[in-house]
């Protein structure tokens, strides 16, 4: 199973560096809106996670300009993930909202909070039918 893993994440390697992600088209307010709310989020990933370069790739998709911490080069991204939210475990969305940094784990958890926060910015209604198709 972590062989396949393994080859999963390097052929996923290959096309993240060899195929560019086309964002969605937005005006010029709607990605401002969105640019500050990425502002918040910081992505802790691993280029040997398959699950981390898919969700990666989602986010440049939607235009999501977040901060990517590859705890897999830096170590000290790796200690700020066990000591921030308790696990070492990628990836992980690090939300500083005002009641504190939330910290979402496990990428269904990831797709349903960014699909619920960016859902609710009545701003971005080429997100909400991105999603819905």
């Amino acid at each position: 199973m972590d062989l396949m893993r393994l080859v999963k994440a390097q052929m996923l390697n290959v096309v993240d560096r060899t195929v560019p992600v086309k964002p969605i088209q937005r005006s010029h307010e709607e990605q401002v809106l969105l640019n500050r709310e990425s502002r918040r989020m910081h992505l802790y990933i691993s280029h040997n996670c398959p699950a981390s370069i898919e969700l990666r790739r989602h986010c440049q998709r939607i235009g999501l300009n977040v901060v990517e911490k590859d705890v897999g080069r830096v170590n000290c991204y790796r200690n700020e993930l066990i000591k921030g939210g308790g696990h070492s475990m990628v990836p992980c969305l690090m939300v500083d909202e005002n009641a504190g940094r939330n910290w979402v784990y496990s990428p269904e958890s990831i797709y349903s909070y960014l699909e619920n926060r960016l859902g609710v910015l009545s701003a971005l209604p080429a997100l909400s039918k991105q999603s819905a198709t």
